[in-house]
């Protein structure tokens, strides 16, 4: 159960840091990070399997980037990467929507918070091959984006000690590790299915109107 905060990590993605290449030395950072960049997502954004995702009137399409949630069963703080993941009891399949942007050294608040842009898989019990899961996303029956987390910049077991370095992660607390730069977009009407092996699968459509 989540009781606690949902937290994101952006610019996580190996291959999206060697693209952006010399772009991470723009103003107003002047360098690629040295710490996690992470955002929090509201518990209005929550949705869970087979619920749609809401279509703002106003947007074409969404961003739709597969990810894994680790759900935290005991407060975490001063972790090494050994025993970071010592505090996780569960873990989810998750689809973080957002309105697509091209900002990238801060996260985009409005475009990654609207209700409903979380849709979350069932969990099950923590094992430590899903750290390095290949995570498929189906778009109306069709293959359109793979990616694998052993290609993150910071390993699961590193992330949670570099985060947990600064601040304490809680029991109750959802953590998604990392997205991916080149996930792919998807419109009103369309059908999502998110797998990775041993996780339960995670299904949803995008469709037109407010939260139900």
């Amino acid at each position: 159960m989540i009781s606690g905060i949902a937290y994101g990590v952006v610019l996580n993605d190996e291959r999206q840091l060697r693209e952006l290449g010399s772009r991470l030395n723009d103003a107003p950072y002047l360098g690629a990070p040295q710490a996690p960049v992470m955002f929090i997502k509201p518990r209005t954004c929550f949705r869970f399997h087979g619920a749609a995702i809401p279509m703002p009137d106003e947007l074409e399409r969404v961003e739709a980037a597969a990810t894994l949630g680790l759900l935290f069963e005991r407060d975490v703080t001063k972790a090494q990467p050994a025993n970071a993941l010592s505090g996780v009891a569960a873990a989810c399949l998750a689809i973080e929507v957002c309105e697509p942007h091209d900002a990238f050294h801060r996260p985009a608040i409005r475009q990654r918070c609207r209700d409903g842009f979380l849709p979350l898989g069932a969990f099950t019990a923590f094992e430590p091959a899903f750290a390095t899961a290949d995570i498929h996303t189906v778009i109306d029956g069709r293959r359109r984006h793979t990616w694998s987390l052993s290609d993150l910049a910071r390993p699961v077991p590193d992330l949670v000690a570099a985060i947990t370095e600064f601040m304490t992660l809680r029991a109750g607390d959802l953590l998604m590790v990392g997205l991916p730069g080149d996930a792919p977009t998807v419109e009103a009407g369309e059908r999502i299915e998110v797998t990775a092996q041993g996780l339960p699968a995670l299904a949803t459509v995008v469709q037109r109107g407010s939260i139900q």
